[in-house]
């Protein structure tokens, strides 16, 4: 081999020893890399889900109501479970989510008074401000569509935040509750654990409390449809009964329906005012002049520990509650058809056809509408 041509096959392999160098430097580098990947992934970070519809989080719940119940209204967007309901009872009587962290939503529905202000015809909000509507029980509300005694929310989920944001009652920016609950000790886990994002936002928080809120039942056999509810009552219950379905006398089933909720969840104008455009009820969300002066229809369920009674607190006891019916409502356009076959041709209503008998009678039904087990149940007490 001469000389310029050994020289030519030098420099192709040193060439190549170079080529050789540095792809081999370059696999090295790639594959500590990929190893300082890999070790970052190994850290203990929270993990990340994946959000799917289809599967919730959290343990689902499946409520076992009495048999004259009728089916648990579906909520696909905010299905139950363990740790939603549970989340939102905490919430329900938690300070924190109140301007001032002094009042909480339990501060106006106490448990042991079927969830209303107990004695006060309009609570008192975290500034001394009074409010204008008499604190509403809390039961049964799954299966209403409308809510408050106006009508201003049409969901549980909507109806949370509303008290907290009122300046006479909670008073409280709904996003600096947010963050307060965010930098809780608590209440990051819990979210994580009911929505599997410890990121807390109004609409889980809404939720949270809406699924709480769902699960407050209460019932009772007085007012059972059939043998169930007639062999549950004593004679003179069962006459009251007869009383408040006699169209003539008591007349309260057509709203206060007899099933398990004894109302018909509607909104109605009773007639408690001769100028309903005063505090115009629905009329003021729905601007429909057939709502005018409409407000939600109650149950009388735990009636006798309600008081006062009527959106207004107007009436201090059921007896006064009987003479408005009888002779003390006023008529109006949109006065109810149930009411208003009770009028004379001057618009003036006629006197019921009811005895003293009849009307102590159905007192005492009334009163006998009662579910006090509900005030100690654990499951809606203060955690």
């Amino acid at each position: 081999m001469n000389k310029f041509v050994f020289d030519k096959f030098l420099k192709m392999m040193r060439f190549t020893s170079a080529i050789n160098y540095l792809l081999n430097g370059l696999r090295s580098s790639v594959w500590v890399l990929i190893l300082m990947l890999v070790m970052d992934s190994c850290k203990n970070d929270p993990p990340i889900i994946e959000s799917d519809n289809s599967v919730p989080c959290g343990t689902p719940v499946e409520l076992v109501l009495p048999d004259f119940y009728p089916p648990f209204p579906a909520t696909p967007d905010n299905p139950l479970t363990e740790e939603g309901i549970e989340l939102g009872r905490h919430l329900f009587y938690d300070p924190i989510l109140s301007g001032d962290n002094t009042q909480s939503c339990a501060s106006c529905h106490q448990q042991n008074a079927s969830f209303i202000d107990k004695d006060v015809k309009f609570s008192v909000g975290i500034d001394g401000q009074e409010g204008f509507r008499n604190s509403m029980p809390l039961f049964n509300l799954a299966y209403a569509r409308r809510y408050f005694w106006d009508g201003n929310s049409r969901s549980l989920e909507e109806l949370s935040t509303v008290p907290i944001e009122a300046e006479f009652e909670m008073h409280e920016n709904v996003f600096n509750a947010i963050r307060e609950l965010q930098e809780s000790d608590k209440y990051p886990g819990m979210f994580y654990r009911a929505f599997c994002d410890s990121t807390i936002t109004s609409e889980t928080m809404s939720k949270a409390m809406a699924q709480f809120l769902r699960t407050i039942f209460a019932t009772t056999l007085k007012i059972a449809p059939g043998s169930v509810g007639q062999q549950s009552r004593t004679p003179q219950e069962n006459r009251g009964f007869m009383v408040f379905l006699d169209e003539t006398k008591g007349d309260c089933f057509h709203c206060h329906v007899v099933n398990a909720f004894n109302t018909n969840f509607e909104f109605i104008n009773n007639g408690l005012s001769e100028d309903p455009t005063l505090d115009p009820g629905l009329f003021a969300h729905t601007a429909d002049p057939n709502d005018m002066g409409k407000f939600k229809v109650p149950s009388l369920i735990n009636l006798e520990y309600t008081a006062p009674f009527m959106h207004d607190g107007r009436f201090s006891s059921l007896d006064e509650v009987l003479d408005f019916y009888d002779t003390g409502f006023h008529s109006s356009p949109t006065l109810d058809p149930n009411l208003q076959k009770h009028l004379d041709p001057n618009g003036k209503p006629i006197p019921r056809a009811w005895s003293e008998q009849d009307k102590e009678d159905l007192k005492v039904f009334i009163r006998s509408l009662r579910d006090t087990a509900f005030f100690s149940d654990p499951r809606f007490s203060r955690p």
